[in-house]
């Protein structure tokens, strides 16, 4: 319990679900990688390797907007993690069409290792959320100032 002068420390929702999502989804990533590596040899690594950073890149953008838009109504909050859902959908689109017949990388490596390290990194996300204790409401007289 929290003595009258101790203000509420405040977790950062971002930060965990940060960390919740990258480590499932660098754990499924190199699974996929070594798979497809095997599979498919170089062709299978590039297409593994390259589908990893995509999605990793496109993941932390999206968590660094929205802690960018923390202070904000929450419904354009929510209208931000949407245009991030849409950018990451969007852009792992754009890749597959442009490198469907890239002779370079195997197209089905990139596919697979998009989706399940996309999958694994938002069930990572979600899961760290609903355990970071997001208070609703501040202390009463915890960090306004307010006579005590």
């Amino acid at each position: 319990m929290l003595s009258q002068g101790e203000p509420a420390t405040r977790p950062d929702p971002y930060a965990a679900m940060l960390r919740g999502g990258l480590v499932p989804a660098a754990v499924i990533g190199v699974v996929a990688f070594a798979v497809f590596v095997a599979v498919d040899g170089a062709l299978g690594a590039a297409g593994s390797a390259l589908a990893i950073a995509v999605v990793l890149v496109s993941t932390v953008s999206t968590l660094v907007l929205l802690r960018r838009m923390a202070g904000l109504d929450p419904r354009v909050v929510f209208m931000g993690a949407l245009v991030g859902y849409f950018f990451k959908v969007m852009l792992l689109g754009v890749f597959l069409v442009l490198f469907r017949n890239a002779e370079w990388l195997s197209p089905i490596a990139f596919a697979v290792t998009a989706i399940v390290v996309s999958l694994a990194g938002t069930i990572g996300e979600v899961v760290a959320f609903t355990r970071v204790k997001t208070y609703i409401y501040d202390q009463p007289g915890a960090a306004s100032g307010a006579a005590r």
